[in-house]
Parts: C-alpha cells; sequence; structure tokens
C-alpha cells in the first residue's frame, strides 16, 4: 500500500515520491525503520524496477477500488517478482515457547524486497481486507489505504478535516465572499 502511495495526484498533477535514485533510497530506508523489515542498502540503484513494480501495484489497487478488472500487464508484472523471490515457511521450536513460524526469502537483495512487496500487494487483494481497499475521498487527495473502521473515508485525520472544513465553507459562504 505505501509503495503505491508513492505516486500522488492524477493527470498531470502527479507527484513521484520515487523520482531519484536518492529519494528511493530513503524512502526505503524510512520504510524500513518503520515496519522493521531489511531492504539493502542502495535500493536506488534499481530504480526502474522499483517504479515499475510501485506503478503496478497502484494499477491493481486503483482497479480494486474502482471495481473494475485490471490490465494484463501490471497483473503479469507483480506475479512476476513475486515468483522471482519466493519465500517459503519455516518451523521453529524455541524451547520455552513453543512452536514459531516465520517467512523466509529464498533470494537477497533488491530481488527479495520487490519480491515480498509484489506477494504482499498478493496478498492484500486476496485476503481479508480485500473488500476494505480504498481510496481517500479527502479534497485533491488520490492515496489508498485500508478502511479500519466502518465510518473511515479518508486515508488521515488531515484530509478528514480538509473535507470537513471544504463542505463548511461550501455551506456558509455566499459566493463571492472573499472579493
Amino acid at each position: 500500500m505505501e509503495l503505491a502511495n508513492t505516486l500522488y495526484g492524477s493527470g498531470n498533477e502527479q507527484i513521484d515520491f520515487l523520482r531519484t535514485v536518492r529519494w528511493i533510497d530513503e524512502w526505503f530506508t524510512l520504510v524500513s525503520t518503520e515496519h522493521g523489515v531489511t531492504a539493502p542498502a542502495g535500493m536506488g540503484r534499481d530504480a526502474e524496477r522499483v517504479r515499475m513494480l510501485r506503478d503496478c501495484v497502484h494499477s491493481l489497487l486503483s482497479a480494486a477500488v474502482d471495481g473494475r478488472t485490471p490490465d494484463k500487464v501490471p497483473l503479469e508484472r507483480v506475479n512476476g517478482f513475486a515468483a522471482a523471490a519466493p519465500t517459503h515457511l519455516r518451523l521453529d521450536w524455541t524451547g520455552a515457547g513453543g512452536p514459531v513460524s516465520r517467512w523466509l526469502d529464498t533470494t537477497t537483495g533488491t530481488t527479495a524486497v520487490l519480491g515480498r512487496i509484489a506477494t504482499c500487494c498478493i496478498e492484500l487483494l486476496t485476503g481479508p481486507e480485500a473488500g476494505k481497499v480504498r481510496r481517500c475521498q479527502g479534497p485533491g487527495c488520490s492515496l489508498i489505504f485500508i478502511k479500519s473502521h466502518p465510518r473511515r473515508r479518508w486515508c488521515h485525520p488531515s484530509c478528514g478535516h480538509r473535507d470537513r472544513q471544504a463542505r463548511y465553507y461550501r455551506r456558509h459562504l455566499t459566493p463571492g465572499a472573499f472579493q
């Protein structure tokens, strides 16, 4: 989800938060820190593949939000990224804690990270939260989020605040009030 949201806006007003190698490296460092995953240094060296996966994930999530069938190309590319970095479930047994499982990647580096992201996209679109994927209804916002509350309509409280303000001004201010 977060990778897809690095492409913000629509049409000519799009902002690409992965437009430079440095920005890609910084984004993966930030996400690695926030989510406790390990992304190798220098993810930006593979900028074309990173952006390609981002665009495909964004396309698939947008299709899910819009209730339409996605194009075949993004679907095939996400499947290709996932296949390039297969994972397997490993069972470990700790003395006092009992059995625990964890996913292990069979590859390393950029391939493993992009494969894991592609796999997460597949799991999201086919898992129990698939029906909760939404586009933010905040004015001018294009971000996609998982609806965690029945009344949630925005990706972030700040978008909700802007939406409420816009509705207030539409109801209470007459045309030409700012002239």
